[in-house]
């Protein structure tokens, strides 16, 4: 136990010289006190260096610090639980007589001077009770003991007041720190945490610290119901926890629920006693609240719950103080949870789309490789059926003929079909390999014209190709590169109109205005066109081509058939070769789509 440094004498009725002097040396033990106190962050430490400045400047044989101690978590009352225990002893080396003589005051005592929140003098001025305390609130209590041949005067009661009051302005300047550093901290935290649980948590925790409270809540409002749910709880058992998430709070019959409503903060020092306490909660959990805070949590102009602190610790209640500290850490708090719940929500639903579009694919990619199988038997049995036709001298302009030759195309249509959603699962999920090498695109091109050309003749479509008379090679895989250019004559095709026209072209064009390379850094790109006369697809439709099902001009599409698989192919193997795949429109003059490869010299 540390030891006071120095002993005042006290000099009853004596000199006024000596009265001076004492009391110069008095105030220079309080202006050291004022100054040391600025040094300690903590009450305890702030307590031991009160207690022996008072035994500095008083002379006291003895002194007795006494603790308040924190409140019991299950006293229903307040203050029934509250009492001060004995935690330090002072002792003065020079005194008269040995300090076991000079006993403590009974705990009875002490509990009733504690009530008074004054400096005491008792037992013929041989005692001189000096009370510590913090804007109002008794935190501490010193009792200063001379011999019975000795004792306190008025001098000695000055000296204390002026002790108490440097204490009560730098326990002040303690808690404002305090808080003001957890605010800060918590501020800095708040914007930085994102996962909801763990916000909800430390907003829980804090609340707690810095209104001083047993306890902690935050009550958020349940959308579209009249009811509020625990969504965080501080300060009480995993098991009590666990059953105040279960439990429903009504919006319009309980304190959280006016605070949420009102959007004004409540306070309740005496809770047994308040008609809006709603018991449910208490009764639920082994604490027993006997004071709450009550603030609302408003995120914009909306309130979403309720931050609740419950029992003082020190149960004398909660005060203005308390309201006004925590209403800003509220706001705070509620914008972060707000934009967490947000995130959190928006986390959820892309995880849903995430596994919906998972499971769209393996459907997709299941029922594609499901229908090959009749695919092929129906392929395989309608060129066996058109190689016996001959044997059976059936003429060719029999209509059986035309009957498979229906058969035949609907087949290779539906075989596209497959082929597109297979080759864009293959894609999507990283499985398509390309087989690069230098190519001739020209060749490509009359590959593909020849394929479509008859359909095209049927329906009345001319096809021209505006080709140079020399090769050019790009370094593309030459088969993805024919299921490219398919796509698109066969979109074609299948949108002009009798009497319409289509025109393939090829040539090179500058990296530079592609891909916003600097001329030289490759070789030209390869830039193939396909324009057709059909009726055009509306300026700001143009993006929604390139998606997956898309139906744009949906009545053309029930015409003309197609699932919207083919476009969103064709980009993406373009993609994958490092090119672009874009479009042009006008409504009523046609569409073209130009895509690029990478050149080859």
């Amino acid at each position: 136990m540390q030891e006071p440094a120095a002993v005042i004498p006290i000099l009853q009725n004596g000199h006024p010289l000596q009265r001076t002097s004492r009391r110069q040396a008095a105030y220079t033990a309080l202006l050291d006190f004022s100054i040391t106190s600025r040094q300690h962050s903590q009450k305890s430490e702030l307590f031991h260096e009160a207690g022996l400045t008072a035994m500095q400047i008083s002379g006291a044989e003895v002194g007795y610090l006494y603790y308040r101690q924190r409140a019991s978590a299950t006293s229903e009352r307040l203050g029934e639980s509250v009492y001060y225990r004995l935690d330090q002893i002072f002792n003065n080396e020079s005194a008269r007589e040995p300090s076991e003589k000079l006993k403590p005051l009974p705990q009875s005592v002490i509990e009733e001077l504690a009530t008074r929140q004054e400096i005491t003098f008792l037992a013929d001025n041989s005692h001189l009770i000096v009370p510590i305390h913090r804007d109002g609130k008794i935190m501490a209590l010193l009792d200063l003991v001379h011999h019975s041949s000795s004792h306190f005067d008025e001098t000695d009661g000055e000296l204390m007041a002026q002790l108490v009051r440097q204490l009560d302005a730098a326990l002040q300047n303690e808690f404002v720190i305090t808080t003001r550093t957890a605010q800060i901290e918590l501020a800095q935290y708040l914007s930085a945490e994102l996962d909801l649980s763990t916000l909800l948590s430390k907003v829980a925790q804090s609340a707690a610290k810095i209104a001083n409270a047993q306890a902690s809540s935050i009550l958020l409002i349940q959308p579209q119901t009249d009811t509020m749910r625990f969504a965080s709880v501080y300060g009480l058992s995993e098991a009590d926890r666990e059953m105040l998430r279960q439990l429903v709070v009504p919006l319009h019959s309980s304190m959280a629920g006016a605070v949420a409503v009102t959007g004004e903060p409540l306070l309740s020092n005496d809770v047994a006693a308040d008609s809006r306490f709603y018991a449910g909660v208490s009764n639920t959990v082994e604490m027993k609240t006997r004071s709450l805070l009550a603030v609302p949590m408003i995120a914009g102009d909306r309130a979403i719950g309720a931050l609740e602190v419950i029992n003082q610790r020190y149960d004398d209640g909660f005060h203005d103080a308390d309201v006004e500290l925590l209403t800003l850490f509220a706001s705070q708090a509620a914008i972060a949870i707000q934009n967490a719940r947000l995130l959190a929500e928006r986390q959820a639903s892309l995880a849903e789309m995430t596994k919906l579009e998972q499971r769209k694919s393996q459907f997709i990619a299941l029922a594609s490789h499901e229908l090959r199988t009749p695919l092929n038997l129906i392929s395989g049995y309608a060129m066996l059926l058109r190689s016996s036709l001959p044997d059976c001298n059936i003429p060719t302009s029999h209509e059986v003929m035309d009957f498979l030759s229906q058969i035949e195309q609907a087949t290779t249509r539906l075989t596209g079909m497959v082929n597109n959603i297979t080759s864009l699962y293959n894609l999507e999920t990283g499985r398509t390999q390309l087989l690069l090498e230098r190519k001739n695109v020209v060749e490509i091109i009359h590959a593909v014209v020849e394929e479509y050309g008859e359909w095209a003749r049927n329906k009345g479509i001319s096809i021209r190709r505006h080709l140079p008379d020399s090769p050019l090679y790009a370094t593309c895989d030459p088969i993805e590169v024919n299921r490219i250019l398919g796509n698109l004559v066969n979109n074609a095709v299948k949108f002009t109109p009798e009497g319409g026209q289509i025109t393939i072209s090829v040539e090179n064009r500058p990296a530079s205005l592609v891909n916003g390379l600097a001329p030289g850094d490759r070789c030209n790109d390869v830039m193939i066109s396909v324009a057709d006369t059909g009726t055009g697809i509306d300026l700001d439709q143009l993006e929604g081509v390139f998606e997956r099902f898309s139906q744009i001009g949906s009545h053309l599409n029930r015409v003309q058939g197609g699932i919207g698989l083919g476009l969103p192919l064709a980009k993406g193997l373009v993609e994958k070769h490092g090119g672009q795949l874009w479009a042009e429109a006008n409504r009523g003059t046609g569409t073209i789509f130009h895509f690029t490869l990478p050149g080859s010299r």
